[in-house]
């Protein structure tokens, strides 16, 4: 049974047992859907998710707007997590190999940080709370998805073709947040909540040990199918 208090506990048991179900539904659902050997399932699991994603993105802007009367221009869907949940759709629908490529890093050092440290103040069973964790989990059941269903796997150019991506949605970003008065992808100021880059130099110096740190994530990512395909070649 979950706890309700009126904060965000970092690592809590509400904390604990939410990752613990994302944990579970990336694991299970891919699995079950690959061993069906269906086509049909497959395809329809892989559309299901898709539209998952792009309503939660809508319902999560319309109730930071509605609900809890945010300012607009700080609720776009711009900020790294909603850009990989786009990219997610849109591999889950066209299975599409050179968007996975991308991300797929974007969803393990950016999506998985989030989960693990949210930029968050709402404490379960808020709607706030429910929404960002959801979002972010299915996020996560994409890209597992992806590996088990569609098996796909990045390959060391795929961390070349993510930092690229990632180099340009920032420079993009920048001036937009200029514009808006925002601070997209934190490029301006720190988050409010406890994250691994209070850790790190004050602004602006930060920004790029978080370019360094996203560079060494990717490698740490790709890591495992690296060393299974070298496995595979020496066997």
């Amino acid at each position: 049974m979950m706890a309700n208090t009126s904060y965000f506990d970092l690592f809590g048991r509400d904390h604990l047992l939410t990752m613990l179900l994302i944990l579970v539904a990336c694991v299970a659902l891919p699995l079950f859907v690959r061993r069906a050997r269906s086509t049909g399932i497959e395809r329809s699991v892989a559309a299901t998710l898709c539209i998952v994603l792009l309503l939660n993105e809508a319902l999560k802007f319309a109730a930071r707007i509605l609900v809890y009367k945010l300012p607009v221009e700080e609720q776009l869907p711009l900020h790294l997590c909603a850009a990989t949940a786009f990219l997610v759709a849109y591999m889950l629908m066209r299975r599409s190999y050179a968007v996975f490529e991308v991300a797929y890093f974007w969803a393990m050092g950016g999506t998985l940080q989030a989960i693990l440290t949210p930029d968050l103040q709402a404490p379960f069973p808020s709607l706030y709370y429910m929404v960002f964790f959801f979002g972010h989990g299915v996020v996560m059941l994409g890209v597992a998805y992806a590996i088990v269903v569609f098996r796909f796997r990045p390959t060391l150019k795929s961390i070349a073709k993510a930092m690229a991506a990632l180099a340009a949605y920032a420079t993009v970003i920048a001036p937009l947040n200029w514009l808006l008065g925002t601070n997209y992808l934190y490029l301006c100021h720190k988050p409010a909540g406890t994250s691994l880059i209070d850790y790190l130099a004050p602004w602006p110096w930060y920004i790029a040990s978080l370019g360094l740190i996203a560079a060494v994530s990717f490698v740490i990512w790709w890591l495992p199918f690296g060393l299974l395909k070298l496995r595979s070649r020496q066997s």
